[in-house]
């Protein structure tokens, strides 16, 4: 079991890095073309229209967002403005107690994103949000929960607020009977994204999989495109060679090629041995992976 966790605590440290890069990445405004339609009452516009994101810059610059407020963990006080008043006033919520209510056991915290849906060419922009999460402490305990649900809130000054969703089955439909409206966010912050290059992708979905091969391995194995899998006979199969594919995995690239289709991105990359590794991407963090070892 301390080996197991050992090797997820190796895991999941990449990620985090590759999360704090972009964190630091993200360095502009969002773009000026999206720029919001004056109301003179001074009324917030609010389209509650719901569609999912495929922006992938602007989907990892909510996940970044997020666990930007969550490095916070050690701060409550700085913690606590990252959740808008109302949902703070509905909770009793404060700084005592936000540890507690987000139920927060370690020492770092790092969410992945799944899905986003949310309303777009809207003055108070909604980000209903489904992912996991992957905690670990420095002793090399480890907690990994999946199907976890969030609002992400950002204004028409680009200041944003969290809140955790609860009860949750279908993310579209929850989105869609949400009741949008204007908020109360307590925080100066704001939301930034930048373009995020194709290298930088690619190394972040060659991490997730990498993780989740130990943490959720049936996951991981249902991520492995059609070729690949014919290479194991089921999933025991599959959990057996864990230790060899995560040796062989690269994120330093030779060579690589992106091709775009009418539904997906597929990118194929070359280490300098001529391993290979096949990403085809449908939506952000949504993909399939196949490689071949030399």
């Amino acid at each position: 079991m301390k080996n197991n966790q050992k090797i997820i605590l190796i895991l999941i440290i990449p990620i985090l890095i590759f999360t704090s890069f972009i964190a630091v990445f993200i360095s502009s405004n969002i773009n000026d073309e999206d720029e919001k339609v004056n109301n003179t009452s001074n009324k917030p516009i609010i389209n509650k229209q719901i569609s999912r994101l495929a922006d992938f810059d602007e989907f990892y610059a909510v996940q970044n967002t997020i666990n930007t407020i969550y490095s916070n963990i050690e701060k409550p006080t700085e913690l606590i403005k990252y959740f808008d008043n109302d949902y703070l006033t509905a909770n009793n919520l404060n700084e005592n107690n936000i540890l507690n209510f987000l139920n927060i056991n370690m020492d770092n915290y790092s969410i992945t994103i799944e899905e986003i849906y949310y309303n777009d060419n809207s003055d108070i922009t909604y980000y209903f949000i489904k992912g996991y999460v992957m905690e670990y402490s420095m002793l090399g305990d480890s907690n990994y929960s999946k199907n976890k649900y969030y609002l992400f809130i950002v204004d028409n000054n680009n200041h944003y607020s969290l809140r955790l969703l609860d009860n949750v089955s279908n993310l579209e439909e929850y989105a869609n009977n949400y009741d949008l409206k204007e908020i109360s966010i307590n925080n100066n912050s704001k939301f930034k994204k930048n373009k995020i290059e194709d290298n930088t992708k690619i190394a972040s979905y060659i991490n997730i999989f990498n993780s989740l091969m130990f943490a959720d391995s049936n996951k991981a194995y249902n991520m492995l495109d059609d070729e690949t899998k014919k290479d194991y006979l089921n999933i025991n199969s599959f959990n057996n060679d864990r230790e060899n594919i995560n040796n062989k995995l690269f994120t330093k690239f030779w060579a690589t090629s992106t091709k775009e289709n009418d539904d997906n991105i597929v990118y194929k990359v070359q280490d300098k041995n001529h391993n290979t590794i096949t990403i085809t991407e449908y939506y952000p963090n949504e993909f399939k992976i196949g490689f071949k070892f030399v």
